[in-house]
């Protein structure tokens, strides 16, 4: 029987952890199992090279936001970032823990501006400089200990795992709540402007995914999101705000994406161009 003592000296520990997060892997951790597990992806998926200009173009995209980055911020981070695209029909981006960004092809093909891929950007930046992975570790460690309490709260002095170990053992497929997606799209927003690129790229990726939706055709990037009504909603607000407080007082134009992709060839049929 597990007493009630142990669940109250537990709680105390948590409270006098860092935010309460006992078991949040460190910096160094995320950026080690990130590096690890990045580099599987790329030994089994089919990576484009560094020539094909979807790849300069994220890479040139991904650079700009981290330009954009304060000094403060930049003395700060020690993420190691990274981005790649994948050969693959899935509509779909991802960052890994530590820095790594990773786009498919099925995704890219979808859209039609810079300012679309920068929105997704944005997005996916804040999962790692938030650090949402290492979070949902702590909560699902939290959970697994408290099953296994049997009278000394996890043994505040807790086996620190390897980056290796913490990926066998949690993997990365934990899903961020609500709210942490929630806050990916307010801050990758606000980092869209610092990085010089249109906030309304983001709002129309989050448009298409919705029509995707509509047609019975869910894009694997909105499996673990708020619903995307509500979502574009609250950034319609963000951005009505930010022009009425004069946060924005003109924003650059939408600019097209430099190669043809598949959304851009449907536009020019749907509005009779060649």
């Amino acid at each position: 029987m597990i007493r009630t003592s142990s669940f109250v000296a537990f709680a105390s520990i948590l409270a006098g952890s860092a935010h309460g997060q006992l078991f949040k892997p460190s910096k160094a951790d995320q950026v080690k199992a990130g590096q690890e597990y990045a580099a599987k992806i790329r030994k089994e998926n089919k990576v484009l090279p560094d020539s094909d200009p979807r790849v300069k173009l994220l890479r040139e995209i991904g650079q700009r936001f981290l330009d954009a980055r304060t000094p403060e911020e930049k003395k700060k981070e020690v993420w190691q970032y990274s981005f790649d695209v994948i050969e693959s029909k899935e509509v779909n981006a991802f960052a890994i823990p530590g820095g790594p960004v990773f786009f498919f092809t099925g995704l890219i093909d979808k859209l039609t501006t810079v300012d679309e891929i920068a929105g997704v950007m944005g997005h996916e930046l804040t999962h790692v400089r938030r650090e949402h992975w290492a979070s949902a570790v702590n909560s699902s460690q939290e959970k697994d200990a408290f099953l296994i309490l049997l009278g000394t709260a996890t043994r505040a002095n807790r086996t620190i795992m390897s980056a290796a170990e913490l990926v066998k053992q949690v993997g990365f497929d934990l899903k961020n709540s609500r709210g942490q997606e929630s806050e990916a799209d307010r801050y990758g927003f606000d980092f869209d402007l610092n990085a010089g690129y249109n906030p309304q790229g983001m709002i129309d990726v989050f448009d298409m995914f919705r029509k995707m939706k509509g047609s019975g055709k869910d894009p694997e990037f909105l499996s673990t999101h708020p619903d995307d009504k509500n979502r574009i909603a609250e950034l319609q607000k963000r951005m009505d705000a930010y022009k009425k407080s004069g946060k924005i007082t003109t924003l650059p134009p939408l600019r097209p994406l430099p190669f043809e992709t598949t959304a851009m060839k449907d536009a020019k049929k749907k509005g009779g161009g060649k």
